[in-house]
């Protein structure tokens, strides 16, 4: 399965479409960190391929063609700002990721998601509860 999430898309006629992605993507939406020039972003990393990434900054979106390091989990890779609209901005990586680092991160958000899943209904149980711990 995973193999056929990776395998490269191309157009019809068996080439990459100029300025469109070139790989497959997954879904992730975890917690990242985009470190520019100018500081240091939080921001969600919505999905990852081994040539880039989509991500949603937590405040100011960067400037189109501004570099950076993208951090999550075990990968930190270097890029260009491509892409910025909409509340999203799209990072195209200088080195290709291995294809094991993309799908490690892909297990990691399903842990994550998981995790954050049984926070949120041990959070509100404690409120219904009127629990004076806080979580």
């Amino acid at each position: 399965m995973a193999g056929k999430l990776f395998q490269t898309l191309a157009s019809h006629n068996g080439t990459a479409t100029p300025h469109r992605r070139g790989e497959a993507r997954v879904r992730l939406h975890v917690p990242a960190r985009l470190i520019l020039l100018t500081g240091v972003q939080h921001c969600m990393l919505e999905d990852l391929s081994v040539t880039g990434a989509a991500l949603i900054p937590k405040d100011a979106l960067p400037v189109e063609g501004t570099a950076g390091i993208l951090q999550c989990e075990n990968i930190e890779a270097f890029g260009t700002v491509q892409w910025s609209r909409y509340g999203r901005c799209g990072l195209l990586f200088d080195e290709r990721l291995p294809l094991a680092s993309v799908i490690s991160l892909r297990y990691f958000a399903d842990a994550y998601e998981n995790n954050e899943r049984e926070n949120f209904r041990a959070r509100a149980r404690a409120w219904v509860q009127g629990s004076t711990r806080h979580m």
